[in-house]
């Protein structure tokens, strides 16, 4: 599922919904077997137990009664964590990177609650989380996730609106309420400027207590790869105007000076952030925007997998 076809889509829940069915349904044609109960192993059946788990497809070909026993569910507890900052909405015009983060949010919790596993979310921007829900697995609470991330894929103004109602959190003050042995699954481009050095050092510090937590930690890293990565300026000689969308603070400069340093930079950028992943124990995927979601859903499985 492509994200370029389905951006004008308005029904969002109906949206996750779909993707998360399609996604499920493309795992039977791969190595993943299974979701929150796998199969274990046969033992003989015990005359008087009930037969709703006995295996008739292998009674049908020995004429002997087995009973299928299966692995139990995990007590598991997630929390997604979504970047809805300013440098989210890149390109303005799509935003695409912040549609990309909500509909891969939806589709996750979707994913939980149908393993009757708990799960959280949190909306958090460059100044801390405005939104933080419970930690529950029940239907109702996921249909009011979905609602809470609908205004976002709609790009309705009650988005901007409960963005700039105050922070109720900072990141520290977040990882306090996550428990030991829990996932956090954390949604964002990971961009910090010049000027957001003790951020940044702030945030790997707080992933590394988390993994002191035991934790298990997968960093989605939304990048739209055509536009940020290879980016090729066409504009003759003329210079371009290049403007921060979190401080709006704006320069002059020739592309055809700055281009083949600005993509080493990036190209630096990204595997630095690899390198600390590595030498903190944490999961991370680079998730381009222009290919499908299915690419995102499938880092989330095979982390969620290594936790059955």
């Amino acid at each position: 599922m492509l994200l370029e076809e389905i951006q004008s889509y308005s029904q969002f829940e109906l949206l996750a919904n779909a993707a998360k069915e399609g996604f499920i349904a493309g795992l039977h044609k791969s190595p993943f077997r299974g979701f929150s109960v796998e199969f274990a192993e046969h033992r003989p059946y015990n005359p008087g137990e009930s037969v709703k788990n006995i295996d008739w497809k292998l009674l049908a070909r020995t004429d002997k009664k087995y009973i299928k026993q299966f692995d139990e569910e995990t007590n598991l507890k997630a929390h997604i964590w979504l970047d809805t900052s300013a440098s989210m909405c890149f390109p303005e015009k799509s935003e695409s990177k912040l549609k990309f983060g909500i509909l891969t949010a939806g589709v996750v919790a979707s994913l939980l609650q149908q393993q009757k596993d708990s799960f959280s979310l949190g909306l958090y921007n460059e100044k801390g989380f405005y939104y933080k829900s419970a930690c529950k697995s029940t239907r109702g609470h996921l249909q009011q996730q979905l609602s809470t991330l609908s205004p976002f894929w709609l790009k309705d103004n009650t988005s901007q609106k409960s963005q700039d109602s105050g922070v109720n959190q900072s990141l520290e003050e977040a990882i306090l309420h996550v428990g030991r042995r829990q996932l956090v699954v954390i949604l964002s481009d990971f961009l910090w400027g010049t000027a957001e050095a003790e951020a940044e050092a702030s945030f790997w510090k707080n992933m590394a207590l988390l993994k002191f937590q035991k934790c298990e930690i997968l960093l989605l890293q939304i990048q739209h790869e055509e536009q940020e990565l290879n980016l090729q300026f066409s504009s003759g000689n003329r210079p371009i105007k290049f403007m921060d969308l979190e401080t709006q603070e704006s320069i002059k400069l020739q592309p055809d000076e700055i281009q083949w340093a600005y993509q080493k930079m990036e190209e630096e950028r990204n595997k630095q952030f690899q390198n600390k992943c590595l030498q903190i124990g944490v999961d991370c995927f680079l998730a381009d925007v222009s290919k499908p979601i299915e690419q995102a859903l499938t880092a989330f499985f095979v982390k969620r997998s290594k936790l059955h």
